[in-house]
């Protein structure tokens, strides 16, 4: 079965919205073989490795992502969480910082900074 690269990325999508990671995981590796800076796959492929606990796996695709398509506000949030998560705050404000700049902002950037601005104070509390 030959499936257009959008094919492969909207059955990818749906197995990751379905929870079926693996399946999801083939569809965006198939693509990233052959695009290895495909911002959507990068991005779906950095969520099925955060899913998993693979934070740091899950970093470099959100990086890429965003690096290739920073009009794309989802990717702006996932790479901050990304850091968060891994513990990299100053490079989570810094990044921040760097998106309200280009203008990204809605309820989940408001959310994002409580978030950060939490996980900050808990460092300054050591």
């Amino acid at each position: 079965m030959n499936l257009t690269l959008d094919e492969t990325l909207q059955k990818g999508s749906e197995a990751l919205k379905s929870g079926e990671l693996q399946e999801a995981d083939k569809f965006f590796t198939a693509i990233l073989k052959a695009l290895p800076k495909h911002p959507d796959a990068n991005h779906n492929m950095g969520v099925v490795a955060a899913t998993v606990g693979k934070n740091h796996e899950a970093l470099l695709h959100f990086k890429v992502a965003l690096d290739v398509k920073p009009s794309v506000p989802q990717f702006w949030l996932s790479y901050i969480y990304g850091l968060i998560n891994t513990h990299q705050l100053n490079e989570a404000r810094a990044v921040f910082n760097e998106a309200e700049l280009v203008g990204v902002k809605g309820k989940a950037f408001d959310k994002l900074e409580e978030k950060l601005v939490k996980a900050e104070q808990k460092l300054l509390e050591f």
